[in-house]
């Protein structure tokens, strides 16, 4: 499928071509930041960039994060020499996850950064000629119809301004009968947007998704929502741990980085401590035999 531009468009004092109507290449120009990427390499564990799973609240955020792709891909039931799709695929901690279970995975991520430390880090544990890693956008996923077993997605929705084209796309290359496995941040039921969006602006995101709508989208674009499950308390421990990690930061991170992130996980903590934030985890299959 191919791709349409729209006119550049600048951020932080940079341009960028905008694909389509969608905010792709915001989202790139995120991630692509070096402040960002240090962010997510020292305090987030710089391998699974996505909210933890926290069973008894003493996991680090990286152990955390490790077994929230365990869980998610474990819902998924993937067999081995199964072909998977990771659609916002990170610094590819989900891709050598994947690896490990037998699958043959693969990643597209809309930052050259993230390709570039996936690829890195896939090289560095032996998996560089086994997993494939390009720059791409899930708006317009360049693999053919019905070529894929399963596709994966955490955390990552949040950055679209057009979900159901992202769902749709999904749906195009999985075969009848494949697996999408995806989870995000959510806007709870009845939330203070305000409180929402002072928390999101970090991101570039504005709240308005719940939970409900994702289940309604997944159902439109053509899926079954096999499983849809909630853990609030997860992301509000991960973002404590997040604080506290900057109470002694890393001396990696420059002095007004850290002063930044710290007024921005002071408005996460606000928005999760009021449950106007949520975190969600979907398993959607295309209808069909496969």
């Amino acid at each position: 499928m191919s791709r349409e531009t729209a006119p550049e468009r600048e951020v932080d004092g940079e341009s960028y071509v905008t694909i389509a109507d969608t905010n792709a290449s915001e989202a790139a120009a995120y991630y692509d930041r070096d402040d960002v990427a240090a962010f997510y390499r020292l305090c987030w564990g710089g391998a699974d960039i996505h909210i933890g799973r926290y069973d008894t609240g003493a996991e680090s955020v990286a152990e955390a994060s490790q077994a929230m792709t365990r869980y998610l891909l474990s819902l998924a039931n993937l067999q081995k020499g199964q072909q998977v799709l990771d659609i916002a695929c990170g610094y590819g901690g989900t891709l050598r996850e994947l690896a490990r279970l037998g699958c043959q995975s693969s990643g597209i991520d809309i930052s050259q950064v993230c390709v570039d430390e996936a690829r890195r880090a896939n090289e560095a544990v032996g998996l560089g000629d086994s997993i494939s890693v390009e720059t791409g956008d899930f708006h317009n996923i360049d693999y053919p119809d019905a070529s894929c077993d399963a596709c994966v997605c955490q955390e990552s929705i949040i950055h679209s301004t057009d979900r159901s084209r992202v769902l749709a796309e999904v749906w195009r290359v999985l075969r009848p009968g494949g697996v999408f496995s995806f989870s995000d941040i959510l806007t709870a039921e009845n939330a203070d947007l305000a409180l929402v969006n002072a928390a999101f602006e970090r991101l570039g995101v504005r709240g308005d998704a719940t939970p409900e709508d994702y289940r309604r989208m997944a159902e439109d674009a053509g899926f079954l929502v096999e499983h849809a499950e909630e853990r609030a308390e997860d992301i509000k421990t991960h973002y404590a741990k997040l604080a506290e990690q900057l109470e002694t930061p890393p001396a990696e991170l420059k002095r007004s980085t850290v002063e930044k992130l710290q007024v921005s996980i002071r408005h996460w903590q606000t928005a999760l401590s009021g449950g106007h934030i949520t975190w969600a985890c979907f398993i959607a299959k295309k209808r069909g035999q496969t």
